[in-house]
């Protein structure tokens, strides 16, 4: 169990030391000292519950999709969203990973 969580350990330094992560910290805290993107931001999610609340009223998604729009054009934003995409994969692709692992193990797939 101990080399299990050695290597489990690796992957997470792995993803912790990647470009990719340090850049989305480095950016949320660019973005968190802006006011306009907070603001932005703080629309979105305030649009997006009560888009659901509103059992997805169209005059409360277009306007969802114009503050997206506008949040979207933000360039720091834009960035920190790649980074965060990429970061999602990798954690994604490690996931999926062990699941087919496990899965051929648990079927007799792998000799």
């Amino acid at each position: 169990m101990e080399e299990l969580n050695k290597e489990l350990d690796d992957l997470v330094r792995f993803i912790i030391n990647s470009y990719d992560y340090k850049k989305c910290l480095e950016l949320k805290k660019q973005m968190d000292r802006n006011d306009d993107v907070k603001e932005l931001i703080d629309i979105v999610k305030r649009l997006q519950k009560e888009y659901v609340k509103s059992n997805y009223d169209a005059d409360v998604g277009k306007e969802l999709d114009i503050v997206n729009e506008k949040l979207n054009n933000v360039p720091i934003y834009c960035v920190y969203n790649s980074c965060l995409s990429r970061v999602n994969n990798m954690i994604d692709y490690i996931k999926s990973s062990l699941n087919i692992y496990f899965d051929d193990l648990l079927n007799d797939k792998r000799n």
